[in-house]
């Protein structure tokens, strides 16, 4: 197994072409086909397989696909490691960062650490789980403000609280249920949660286990906090969003907190990264500055931050 096979593969998945992997690759669509073969050979299984619309990953090739990202990823961040004992810092820093997060402390996070690291880029991911969990465990992101997801992925990521909050049902402020104020009320409505790919999105459901109700019958996924604000908006669906996020879009997006007697979960966000990898320079600044961030009283100056962290709990 070669890196420039592993690099043929992810070019393949990435583009859904010979072709296109090989105008990535800077390379020849003969020379790519051929380490895709090599590394089949290697591994004694069929990895991609051609369709009329192009190529596809067989189900042995999407497992192979998220190590190679990995590697491929591990090797980038030698190379930097040594680049920056020479003293040249690494160029790009991805970073997935929880909505609400983004909307409170990020530009002030940003402002310190470009202050710090002017010559590093800066790539930004909405922190969703089905979004960030792929990345991180793939190496594409360095670093996740968000939730952490139960179970499994507790010993692959790393994670330091950062916050506690409470979550809430949400809707349109003259929702026909605006005012219910129980969650049997609402068991026919369409709910609109963000997907968990670790739990197939049914966690934030186990409140209604606990409370001897049923799970909603019709329930959707988003993956992005813009497109639910629109959809909750614009019909009778409703969701579940932390506290911060619903002060947040109270005013601006006339939304409202369905008022339900019963004690929802809490949401805990944190600073998630790989288990057992060093942080580079970058990483260990963002990480820093952040922290400053939240621990500074100027932001309690701001009006907007001021009234969403009324409902937060700071662990830092």
């Amino acid at each position: 197994m070669k890196i420039h096979q592993l690099r043929a593969l992810v070019a393949v998945a990435d583009t859904g072409s010979v072709r296109g992997a090989a105008r990535m690759l800077n390379s020849s669509p003969a020379a790519v086909t051929q380490s895709l073969q090599l590394l089949e050979v290697s591994v004694q299984l069929q990895l991609v397989s051609r369709t009329t619309s192009g190529v596809v990953l067989t189900e042995y090739g999407q497992a192979m696909l998220a190590h190679a990202r990995l590697i491929l990823s591990q090797m980038s961040r030698a190379q930097e490691a040594v680049e920056a004992i020479r003293g040249n810092t690494r160029k790009r820093l991805s970073v997935a960062v929880s909505p609400w997060v983004a909307l409170t402390f990020l530009p002030a996070i940003v402002m310190r650490f470009r202050e710090r690291m002017p010559q590093v880029q800066l790539e930004f991911f909405e922190g969703v789980l089905a979004i960030a969990n792929p990345r991180l465990r793939d190496g594409s992101i360095d670093i996740f403000i968000g939730r952490q997801s139960p179970g499994s992925m507790a010993s692959e990521f790393a994670y330091r609280p950062l916050f506690a909050t409470g979550l809430a049902v949400v809707a349109r402020q003259d929702h026909p249920y605006a005012t219910s104020s129980s969650l049997a009320d609402l068991l026919d409505l369409d709910w609109l949660v963000a997907m968990d790919p670790e739990t197939e999105g049914h966690m934030p459901f186990s409140m209604f286990e606990r409370y001897n109700l049923k799970a909603p019958r019709s329930i959707h996924f988003m993956h992005s906090t813009a497109v639910s604000v629109a959809l909750l908006k614009g019909t009778d669906m409703i969701s579940l969003f932390p506290w911060p996020l619903i002060e947040l879009c109270a005013t601006r997006d006339g939304l409202c907190a369905i008022p339900v007697r019963e004690q929802l979960d809490n949401s805990m966000v944190g600073i998630i990264t790989r288990t057992g990898e060093p942080l580079d320079a970058a990483s260990r600044c963002f990480v820093d500055c952040l922290i400053e961030t939240v621990r500074d009283d100027a932001w309690t100056q701001i009006s907007d931050v001021r009234r969403t962290m009324h409902s937060v709990d700071i662990l830092v």
